[in-house]
């Protein structure tokens, strides 16, 4: 296990998606955070003042999340709170990209994660999103999401074939997983959790996006063994509950 995370049991505050839910929950549990989900316009100041971090998850969208949302981000930025935002699908509806670009107008965030269609969305670039799906056969500039993180101040964690990372001085490309990670609802979802508990944790943005990310390309590589996708996602639970801090000793030193 993770000594520092399991000696702070940071609490993380999810505004997430409905489909998810529980799965983040149970992530943030196996790294060994505290999760709690409590989106009521009437309590989420009161709970982001509690938190050591919040990750925002735009997946399912109503007018009551959206507030809610909106809310807690300045909230957290106000009280200096670490924040990640998943723009799930953002892209593939209006209501997601005006939404998303609201969030990023109003709020500063820690960490970005997303597919590719929907980081080029944010950059300003054009997506092909599907939804909560990537789009196949898309297509994306590192260097340039490497800028935008440089100017905007925020780590962008582009999920694929080949995860890509950048704060805009740090980079890293990290290879691994397998393409049974998206088979299984919410691993994305997921590896915003895992962040975010990082980030509860005292871990800064980069080192967070990181370690978060790389983890569950690992915790898919150790459960792909399993024959059937009930107990394949079985397996990402047990691999990072079991996960401890050697794992990561050697991903760092990767970063150009």
């Amino acid at each position: 296990m993770f000594t520092t995370i399991l000696d702070k049991k940071p609490l993380i505050h999810h505004l997430t998606n409905a489909v998810t839910i529980n799965e983040c929950a149970n992530m943030t549990l196996a790294l060994g955070g505290s999760p709690v989900m409590a989106e009521d316009i009437l309590e989420v100041e009161e709970m982001v003042g509690h938190a050591d971090a919040v990750v925002i998850n735009i997946g399912t969208l109503n007018a009551a999340s959206r507030q809610s949302q909106l809310l807690a981000g300045k909230t957290a930025n106000r009280l200096n709170k670490p924040l990640v935002l998943d723009p799930v699908g953002v892209g593939a509806t209006s209501l997601r990209t005006t939404f998303t670009d609201e969030l990023l107008k109003s709020i500063q965030f820690s960490v970005i994660k997303g597919n590719a269609s929907e980081i080029k969305t944010i950059i300003g670039e054009v997506g092909r999103s599907k939804g909560v799906d990537a789009a196949t056969g898309e297509t994306l500039d590192f260097q340039v999401v490497h800028e935008f993180a440089l100017r905007f101040k925020v780590v962008i964690v582009v999920t694929g074939p080949v995860d890509f990372i950048s704060d805009g001085t740090r980079q890293i490309e990290l290879t691994g997983g397998t393409p049974r990670l998206e088979q299984v609802t919410g691993t994305g979802c997921m590896t915003a959790s895992l962040i975010g508990t990082f980030l509860g944790a005292g871990y800064d943005a980069f080192e967070a996006a990181v370690y978060g990310t790389y983890l569950m390309g690992k915790a898919g590589e150790a459960a792909d063994e399993a024959i059937g996708l009930g107990d394949f996602r079985i397996g990402l639970f047990n691999s990072i509950s079991l996960a401890s801090e050697d794992v990561l000793a050697e991903v760092l030193k990767h970063a150009k």
